[in-house]
């Protein structure tokens, strides 16, 4: 038998074995990597959720549902990356402000406005970590201050 064909014989026979086993890997890989994503993805939201829904509650509302942001962020743990973490365990510290039935309008207003910046960089991190994009997603939007988070388009400023 010519050399050629040996070697050629060999290959193939490495070839084919070798082939199924790095697709197979491959396809692993890239499942565990798309369930990955997708268990971050539902940890952000469900914290972002329970966050907001805390901060838009009433005092006797944020009461009940305290344990919630508390849950989430115990998800948010297990699967997103330390500076994410970071961020939501300040969110619901601060949060905790809200609950005192003492709090003045201006502490309230200044607690408001620090959850706002915290959920501006969780948000970042977390389309950063889930790679959506880089663009600003509340970029042309403003806070508006109160009770409830509302956004407003900043009006046209006539020259």
């Amino acid at each position: 038998m010519d050399t050629t064909a040996v070697v050629t014989a060999v290959l193939l026979a490495v070839a084919g074995p070798v082939g199924i086993t790095l697709g197979w890997w491959l396809g692993r890989r890239s499942e565990r990597d798309r369930t990955a994503r997708e268990e971050r993805k539902n940890a952000y939201v469900n914290f972002t959720s329970a966050s907001i829904k805390f901060r838009n509650a009433d005092i006797a509302e944020r009461q009940k549902m305290r344990n919630e942001r508390w849950e989430a962020l115990a998800v948010l743990t297990m699967v997103v990356p330390p500076a994410a973490l970071h961020v939501a365990a300040h969110m619901a510290a601060r949060g905790e402000a809200l609950l005192d039935p003492n709090l003045d309008e201006g502490a309230r207003h200044a607690v408001y406005v620090e959850l706002w910046q915290l959920v501006n960089e969780f948000t970042r991190l977390a389309r950063a970590d889930l790679k959506v994009g880089d663009e600003d997603v509340f970029a042309g939007l403003e806070v508006v201050p109160g009770d409830r988070l509302s956004f407003e388009r900043p009006a046209a400023k006539s020259v």
